[in-house]
């Protein structure tokens, strides 16, 4: 039996679709003239109960740049910043959940820690306990137990001690669901009959139903099939009376698991249909995956039905199948991948029960071990160790308070005396020898400093000198680089990413006007970084500024750039000349024809297109694999390729130093391929709020790492 326990993430303020406020009011208030406070609060509104999920991020942005403007410029005492912080804690939260979904679980955790911060700082327990539990939740969604264990139950305490009991109720449940799926189901039971009890104290119907409907999962899992099935028709009886379909439909399918286990098939399938037709009629696409795979699985039973509604097990299996890949769900993919398999071979098609199976093995490789499971269930004894320890020395503590307060009087009576006396003699020795000490220390401290001043002069001169020649360095640098002047004229919508590892920068950007009259753009990675690249950068940019007097074609300039890198290196007094150069990406534009000309060297071209269809394509221009430069294959010609761009096209030249930095909770390398579907998700955002969204994925990535390698990314919008 599929999803029959539910969570309750209590996320923060994030996306409650059940609130009821008139959002078509709210958005109403927005085109009238708002103090920014009103205006915060609008907008906080809109960011937590938009249903269209195209257009929620957006208020998100709104709420979040208005956040960060105030506080970036008042005062630390200033009234209004808890208002503005708190609102900017709930907006982290949405933004965790967004990432979340787009399965960005680094950016997702980020944005939960910048809330949780926020929260500590203006005192809102509320706010952190549940932070608290979005990033145990995120934890446990991304295998570490442990971790998720350990924000839980600092999550659970927190409820606690605030009296908070439908937060109680909420980190319960959580716990027992990693409980559940670690195979402990006693623990789990344990945890669930604690959040039944409090429902019912407090009178929570909703989180109630939840409570017994995990309740009823639990006793299934260890063959207890009648409390089972009294606790699923207590969830369901309260969801109805809430008009809750979400939980109708879980119920439905949870009863439909009980009749399964007593081999009575069309009860089971009964449910289940009952339990497809609500979900489909509220959309739970992972709710409609678990009753058609359930479905298709009581039909391949012997006494089951070998068509319902005119479809066969097959119809509902495969159906289940695509929208598990559609959910992205490994333990949803391996589910159908198996109930197709049996299919197959019931058919004999031998070849797709092998491929179903191979899908199978692929995604249960990535359950959880047994070593998840024992980390969980040691963070959770610490935790009532912990808790019973203390209750332990409060009680021992009010026993013995008398005692020790008497046996302290009559101890301080008796050395009272004595000990001061000789504290007194003691004290005055000891004072008498440290102003000797004193003395003769401070004689020697001040020779000491005479000489570290005159030496902290020197270096400081010195370093001065140095600073002042790399400054100047950078200017001559920067005056070699393609000015704005000249991007502006000739590309319009385009961004510039550039951050050099140390002042002066091995990669720079290079543009100028063929003769032809098109347009060139140049990227490129000189060898090394710092002084060293920084010259090497200028040999390079006159290189190219001496082969653009030749020719037109992107890949003859490259060939004759290289020529000139080779005969001016020759000169550097080694026996076969210098081997330095660099890697480049050359684009040449023909605006007028939607033309674009591309050799390179080393780093690739990216193109992102939106086809008929409407759908998001990309495209890589391979590059040659050989520098600019002396090389075993210099005297081969480098690649021309020719693409016909369109308007709306986006395309990225860049070095290799975004991918290969270091960082990330894991302290590996950000990779192409994370790269490329950074940009590829994100197309929806103009080329200001792309460039904007590479800096921060960047400075969020390194965190408190070094920079390994200068930097450089280019987009341009046709």
């Amino acid at each position: 039996m599929k999803k029959s326990l539910l969570f309750l993430s209590l996320l923060f303020l994030c996306r409650n679709f059940g609130y009821s406020q008139n959002i078509d009011s709210v958005k109403a208030l927005l085109k009238t003239k708002l103090h920014d406070t009103t205006l915060c609060n609008a907008l906080n509104i809109l960011s937590n109960n938009e249903p269209d999920p195209a257009i929620w991020p957006l208020y998100n942005e709104q709420l979040r740049t208005r956040c960060e403007v105030f506080l970036k410029t008042a005062k630390p005492n200033d009234p209004l910043r808890p208002f503005y912080l708190t609102h900017l804690a709930t907006v982290y939260n949405n933004l965790g959940y967004l990432a979340s979904e787009n399965g960005e679980t680094a950016l997702c955790l980020q944005y939960y820690q910048k809330s949780l911060k926020i929260q500590q700082e203006v005192n809102d327990k509320n706010g952190e306990a549940t932070s608290l539990n979005n990033i145990g939740l995120l934890m446990q969604r991304v295998g570490d137990v442990p971790k998720a264990v350990e924000y839980l139950n600092r999550s659970l305490k927190m409820h606690e001690e605030m009296k908070y009991m439908s937060g109680v109720v909420t980190s319960l449940n959580n716990l027992a669901t990693i409980y559940q799926q670690q195979g402990d189901a006693h623990r789990a039971i344990e945890y669930l009959e604690r959040s039944v009890k409090i429902c019912e104290e407090t009178g929570d119907k909703s989180n109630a139903a939840t409570s017994l409907n995990n309740l009823g999962y639990m006793y299934k899992n260890i063959k207890d099939i009648d409390k089972a099935e009294t606790y699923y028709n207590k969830s369901l009886k309260i969801a109805q009376e809430l008009h809750d379909q979400g939980g109708i439909a879980t119920a439905y399918n949870n009863l439909g698991s009980t009749c399964g286990f007593r081999n009575d098939v069309d009860g089971a399938i009964s449910y289940y249909l009952k339990s497809l037709k609500i979900r489909e009629t509220i959309n739970d696409k992972e709710g409609i995956f678990f009753s058609l795979d359930n479905i298709a699985n009581a039909m391949l039973d012997e006494k089951g039905p070998k068509l319902i509604e005119g479809k066969t097990a097959k119809d509902f299996a495969e159906r289940a199948l695509k929208i598990s890949k559609e959910l992205g769900f490994p333990e949803n993919i391996m589910d159908a991948g198996n109930t197709l398999s049996k299919i197959y071979a019931k058919e004999k098609n031998w070849e797709k029960a092998f491929q179903m199976q191979a899908l199978y093995r692929q995604m249960n490789d990535s359950v959880l071990n047994e070593t998840n499971r024992k980390a969980s269930l040691q963070k959770a004894f610490q935790y009532q160790y912990e808790k019973k320890a203390a209750a332990d020395s409060v009680k021992a503590s009010e026993e013995k308070k008398i005692v020790t307060l008497q046996l302290q009087k009559e101890r301080t009576q008796r050395l009272s005396l004595y000990g001061g006396i000789v504290l007194i003699a003691l004290f005055s020795a000891f004072m008498f020898n440290r102003f000797r000490v004193t003395r003769n220390q401070k004689h020697i401290i001040e020779l000491k400093e005479k000489e570290t001043q005159v030496q902290k002069n020197i270096i400081e001169e010195k370093h001065k000198e140095i600073t002042d020649s790399i400054n100047y360095a950078e200017r001559i640098q920067r005056s070699f680089l393609a000015s704005k002047e000249l991007l502006d004229e000739n590309l319009k919508n385009y961004f510039v990413f550039f951050k050099p590892k140390d002042v002066v920068s091995g990669d720079f950007y290079w543009a100028g006007k063929l003769i032809n009259g098109n347009f060139m753009l140049a990227t490129a990675d000189s060898t090394g970084h710092g002084v060293p690249g920084a010259i090497m950068s200028l040999i390079n940019v006159t290189s190219l500024e001496k082969a653009i007097e030749h020719h037109n074609n992107p890949a003859e300039i490259l060939n004759h750039t290289r020529q000139i890198i080779i005969d001016r290196l020759k000169k550097d007094g080694s026996e076969e000349g210098g081997k330095d150069g660099m890697d480049c990406s050359l684009i040449a534009f023909d605006f007028e024809k939607l033309q674009l000309q591309v050799a390179a060297a080393q780093n690739p071209v990216w193109i992102v297109r939106k086809n008929e269809k409407g759908m998001t394509e990309f495209i890589e221009v391979k590059p040659d694999k050989m520098p600019v430069g002396k090389h075993d294959k210099d005297q081969e010609t480098f690649t021309l390729h020719s693409v016909n761009v369109k308007k709306g096209d986006t395309i990225y030249t860049l070095t290799d130093g975004f991918p290969d930095q270091f960082g990330g909770p894991d302290g590996k390398k950000f990779m192409s391929k994370k790269l490329k579907n950074l940009l590829l998700v994100n197309q929806h955002l103009s080329i200001p709020q792309q460039k904007e969204l590479l800096e921060t994925t960047f400075k969020n990535w390194i965190g408190d790492l070094e920079q390994v390698d200068d930097v450089c990314v280019i987009g341009i919008r046709i």
